[in-house]
């Protein structure tokens, strides 16, 4: 029998990861796994399993959000190359961006039946944002602080919503950060609103899409979305119709692509890792980790 290790977040997706448990283990068993179960209880616990009982298993699959297969992620990237597991993810969460990038199904019958299909795992690149790892996007800007400032009850109540209520009340506290920025090649420095480094085809909730042609999630190389301050409301309205429309390179938006990139700010700075908390830094650097992990992934991919 193949093992299998189980991380279950309870408190994800409303606590829908409590109600399909058993359809989860049902599922596994029939197909001949031998199944470890771990129910995290705080922040921390998810990385610190894989890390343990990774090297013992043939696969790792998380249920809960991004936030919680983050941390799977983050636990395998300790271990050595080729003591890492493959991966699978039920995504309970409230955005899913990942799961959406690699589509992987969002309803938990289809995903539970997902861990069945007998498909070659999908190679994916992470990121690692000063000593930290990243899925799918490192960020920082007024609004990338929304998903882990949102309360959880709130999430649990209201799902998404809950995410605009709280970004709302923080359209007063928009401020542009003097960034210094280097690159495979290049440098710029200017006055950012936002910066977004990720190996995805999509962030901040479906909000910022990229073209499936220009993105590659395991050539080793990140998009960084760079978006600069606007000098009036007109050109702020531009800048948000180009990002909606995928125009990234106009006046005051940037698309660059590379494998490392350092950033340098004039005071300390909040940055996120797939949506949770990612640190204050005033100087960071980070760096692409090619084809370091294997996901399974949906259907068809």
């Amino acid at each position: 029998m193949s093992k299998t290790l189980l991380i279950v977040n309870p408190v994800s997706g409303k606590g829908r990861a409590k109600n399909v448990l058993i359809d989860i283990l049902s599922a596994l068993c029939a197909g001949g796994e031998n199944v470890g179960v771990c129910i995290t209880e705080k922040r921390g616990d998810a990385s610190d399993f894989a890390e343990k009982y990774g090297p013992g298993v043939e696969r790792v699959v998380c249920t809960g959000g991004d936030g919680t297969l983050n941390e799977v992620i983050s636990g395998l990237m300790r271990l050595s190359p080729d003591a890492r597991p493959g991966i699978s993810y039920i995504p309970l969460g409230t955005t899913n961006d990942m799961a959406t990038s690699l589509s992987i199904p969002k309803t938990p019958r289809d995903a539970i039946e997902n861990l069945t299909v007998c498909s070659e795992p999908r190679v994916l690149d992470v990121g690692q944002l000063g000593q930290d790892y990243f899925g799918y996007v490192a960020a920082f800007g007024t609004f990338t602080n929304v998903p882990f400032t949102t309360p959880q009850a709130a999430k649990n109540t209201f799902g998404y919503l809950a995410y605009l209520m709280e970004a709302l009340g923080k359209l007063t506290e928009i401020t542009a950060h003097h960034t210094r920025v280097w690159y495979d090649g290049g440098y710029i420095e200017g006055d950012l609103l936002f910066g977004f480094v990720t190996n995805s085809l999509t962030v901040a909730g479906g909000i910022v899409k990229f073209d499936e042609d220009n993105v590659s999630l395991d050539d080793g190389l990140f998009e960084v979305l760079l978006i600069r301050k606007p000098r009036n409301i007109v050109e702020l309205n531009d800048t948000l119709a180009n990002i909606l429309k995928r125009n990234f390179n106009s006046d005051n938006v940037t698309l660059l692509h590379t494998s490392r990139i350092s950033f340098s700010f004039d005071g300390d700075v909040q940055w996120t890792r797939d949506g949770e908390d990612g640190g204050i830094y005033r100087s960071v650097d980070i760096v692409n980790h090619r084809r370091a992990v294997r996901i399974s992934v949906g259907n068809g991919i």
